[in-house]
């Protein structure tokens, strides 16, 4: 192999390690977008606990369904971490969020919004975590309107 070659194979081996450099350092963290912040509570039925309640969360993005499942304890209570994603053009957002509870065969919709921002918290007004939600299966849905944000329909309080 001649002198160039070696120089070719030194350049891409050097290019392939410099680019796995600057991906873990985290360079191209601008393109990073928040589709669902972290999501933990507790389901309950007339306010006492329930366990085994299947809960669907989802955030549809750019054509894309985003979902995720888990299941509550025997305490009730549920936990997700957050959904992100990557963007490059981060204008006018529009992030579909749901989160769907099914227990004993029946439906119920614990959140429902039209997420606007791609803020770490960002769903409610205040930029409040939604670590603590309650979500009583014998609640009526309920329909909240935000001063800034846009308005969240269903059964979960936070």
């Amino acid at each position: 192999m001649t002198k160039k070659g070696y120089g070719i194979i030194f350049a891409v081996l050097l290019f392939v390690a410099m680019t796995t450099m600057v991906m873990a350092m985290g360079l191209f963290d601008f393109m990073k977008v928040c589709l669902f912040s972290e999501v933990g509570g507790v389901v309950t039925l007339a306010g006492k606990p329930v366990a085994g309640v299947e809960i669907v969360r989802t955030a549809k993005f750019d054509d894309k369904d985003f979902t995720d499942k888990t299941t509550t304890d025997v305490q009730g209570k549920f936990h997700f971490d957050p959904i992100f994603s990557t963007s490059l053009l981060k204008w006018d957002p529009s992030i579909f969020q749901t989160i769907v509870m099914n227990y004993q065969g029946k439906e119920y919709r614990g959140w429902r919004l039209m997420r606007t921002n791609y803020e770490v918290n960002g769903e409610v007004d205040g930029n409040k975590p939604l670590t603590n939600l309650i979500c009583d299966l014998s609640s009526k849905e309920t329909h909240k309107d935000q001063e800034i944000r846009s308005p969240i329909t269903g059964i979960c309080k936070w």
